[in-house]
């Protein structure tokens, strides 16, 4: 089945525009208008709501957004043009047309989110009415802008009061993934715009959500990147961040240790092969890890285990909510018990690592990690995909930012996991 194309705001913006001028230079405004596209193809468009005076004419085009699921169809996008005695077409918007508040945009901040192709096409249509010498001031708006404006990422990107007049062709592709992934890149034009030295790249709410909520960041510096994180890691280091931390759930971020840079569910099997590897590589084989001998006041040994039982303090430098790396300190003179100056991790049970097989989703097998005591391994995977991020810019050549760091969330938002180099951020960074 062939999906239907439809037409952009700025389209409809633009056919309103002529429609007005062409009724204020002859007294009427047509039924239909024809503009062209900067994608080549002309369209003719109904004109609505007409309103004429000596001074001003007005008028609609009704948004059709074809097959695409787009929240702005169906609405009406008015221009209003009256005459200004200069030689300028002044474009500005009105009720329901957004206002940008932060830099890093196509619009400068304090103007009418009017991106420049549609400006210019506004502008290019008019002019074939008015022609060159003769100026007229147009007020594009949309009654019912307001409230879709908050259905969109404006209120994320800083748009505030209604949608924005967009489209760099005009017409509207259905499902278009690369319109997107341009949405996308707004988060990351905005974070350079202000001038942070690091990005926090999360697939989806529950990593904007979990970061926001532990610690004290500026919302505009978490960036959702949703299933496009090959190409969202790529745009970061094309825009020269000193740091990117990726933030998610392993059942996303996982992925990446299988090659896996777009994480959708119809290109991206389930991690849960990924996850029991790791475990089994880790625990299915006596450990043993030399340490340094105790010192007069003790030495912390990162034990694990992750238990209550015995002597043992809180890890500080992993405190966050979930973490259960814990620090089993030893006392003056005295060793762990097992290999005589060593640490032993316990062979994992073949009757868990069964049960862990056994679990269906991600989740699952991190709460079964959690019930089990195991859950540190999860610092592991952790480390590993900053390792695959790392290969993956040197793979690129890239400008590669000076550090990457990883956490992974559970569903609930706490951290299980965390690479050293995003503790490091995380050590200087407020928490809530």
């Amino acid at each position: 089945m062939t999906l239907r194309s439809g037409y952009t705001t700025g389209s409809c913006a633009t056919a309103a525009a002529k429609a007005a001028a062409i009724g204020l230079s002859t007294g009427n405004i047509p039924d239909e208008v024809e503009i062209d596209t900067p994608a080549g193809v002309k369209l003719k468009l109904r004109i609505y709501r007409k309103q004429l005076t000596a001074d001003e004419a007005a008028c609609a085009v009704q948004k059709d957004a074809g097959d695409d699921p787009d929240v702005t169809n169906g609405c009406f996008v008015h221009a209003r043009v009256e005459r200004n005695n200069t030689p300028e077409i002044e474009i500005d918007g009105g009720e329901g047309v957004g206002r940008v508040t932060k830099p890093g945009l196509q619009v400068p901040v304090g103007h009418a989110a009017i991106n420049p192709v549609p400006r210019r096409m506004i502008e290019r249509a008019v002019k074939d009415v008015i022609g060159n010498g003769c100026g007229l001031k147009i007020v594009i708006s949309v009654p019912d802008g307001k409230a879709l404006g908050e259905k969109t990422f404006n209120p994320k990107l800083g748009i505030i009061g209604g949608i924005s007049i967009i489209g760099t062709t005009g017409i509207v592709r259905p499902m278009s993934e690369d319109a997107f992934k341009t949405s996308l890149l707004c988060g990351l034009d905005i974070a350079q715009g202000i001038g942070y030295e690091t990005v926090v790249l999360v697939p989806g709410s529950l990593g904007e959500r979990s970061i926001l909520n532990l610690f004290n960041i500026p919302k505009d510096q978490v960036i959702q990147i949703s299933n496009f994180v090959g190409f969202m890691l790529t745009a970061a280091g094309q825009r020269n961040f000193k740091r990117v931390i990726l933030a998610g759930h392993p059942g996303k971020l996982a992925k990446l240790l299988r090659g896996d840079f777009h994480t959708h569910s119809a290109v991206s099997k389930p991690a849960n092969d990924i996850l029991i590897d790791i475990i089994e590589q880790h625990y299915c084989k006596q450990l043993t890890t030399p340490v340094s001998p105790p010192s007069q006041g003790g030495d912390f040994v990162v034990s694990a285990q992750s238990n209550d039982e015995g002597e043992v303090e809180t890890c500080k430098k992993k405190k966050f909510l979930g973490c259960n790396t814990i620090v089993q300190k030893v006392q003056n003179g005295g060793q762990e018990s097992g290999v005589s100056g060593q640490k032993t991790e316990t062979r994992l049970p073949d009757a868990i690592l069964n049960h862990l097989k056994e679990v269906s989703t991600i989740e699952g097998i991190v709460e079964l990690l959690r019930e089990y005591k195991y859950l540190s391994i999860m610092d592991e995977v952790a480390e590993k995909v900053e390792d695959k991020v790392r290969a993956f810019y040197k793979g690129e050549q890239l400008f590669a930012p000076t550090e990457v760091g990883v956490i992974l969330f559970d569903m609930k938002g706490s951290i299980i996991g965390i690479s050293n180099s995003a503790q490091k951020w995380l050590n200087v960074t407020k928490t809530k």
